[in-house]
């Protein structure tokens, strides 16, 4: 068997709000419970929505935003782990192109090529909501970085949503007087051999009263705090979201 993988699975999106922490939330729980070898980071030193929930299982909190602070990023490759994660704020395009390149949120070869250099594969993890920013996002993210050596994973949202297709007209595309509106960025990552999974909603007074006790969704099952309905809705949505990354499994080093 060969060697396995380095990989750095970036949680991304152009908007703010649209479910980074969350999906960076469930994922380092997955990775946990799986014995993956993962090293995790929060990137927005603004809110430090993941190292609040998990400021006593080692993840590293840092902001992108700042030119101290920037090169953690591509430094935490050395990490002596199978995975590093990372919950980037939104707009990081542009962070990430100044790191080694022009800073224009085009640029990113230096960036990449750093990648190739040290062997670590890139997974940009689209975080996608209702709204047209984070589905324009996608294509944004497609141009700057390409598809040679870099894998890309679209999370649609469905925290308001009920209905793929319905729910997110600007990432599937509808039909005005026979002419196709938006879905280009959907059919490029799915043309590149990206893959397309979506994040299970909760209701939304489950949800609010995790994030206020600052619950890690695993912790969820016999919390005292929650009653058997909260945490039987914590428990279907981990089990739900464990089920629904199984076709990017090997994207996001699992």
């Amino acid at each position: 068997m060969g060697e396995k993988t380095k990989r750095l699975v970036l949680a991304v999106s152009g908007k703010g709000g649209v479910g980074k922490t969350t999906f960076s939330r469930l994922m380092t729980d997955v990775y946990r419970e799986r014995g993956t070898k993962a090293a995790i980071f929060d990137a927005d030193g603004q809110i430090g929505g993941l190292v609040r929930v998990y400021s006593d299982a080692g993840v590293k909190f840092y902001d992108l935003r700042t030119d101290t602070d920037r090169h953690t990023l591509l430094d935490s490759t050395a990490e002596d782990a199978d995975v590093i994660l990372h919950d980037l704020p939104g707009g990081s395009r542009f962070e990430i192109s100044k790191i080694l390149d022009g800073g224009d949120g085009e640029q990113v070869e230096g960036f990449l090529e750093a990648l190739r250099d040290n062997g670590v594969r890139l997974t940009l993890c689209h975080v996608i909501d209702n709204e047209i920013e984070s589905a324009q996002s996608v294509g944004q993210y497609l141009n700057a970085f390409g598809t040679d050596g870099v894998d890309h994973v679209a999370v649609l949202n469905m925290r308001e949503s009920r209905d793929l297709k319905t729910d997110f007209p600007y990432w599937f595309g509808f039909i005005v007087n026979g002419e196709r509106r938006f879905g280009k960025g959907r059919d490029r990552l799915l043309a590149a051999g990206g893959i397309e999974v979506a994040m299970p909603g909760m209701q939304v007074g489950v949800r609010a009263k995790i994030n206020a006790l600052n619950l890690r969704f695993s912790d969820c099952a016999r919390h005292p705090d929650l009653t058997v309905t909260e945490r039987s809705s914590a428990n279907r949505f981990l089990r739900e979201f464990r089920k629904a990354i199984e076709p990017a499994a090997g994207f996001l080093g699992l």
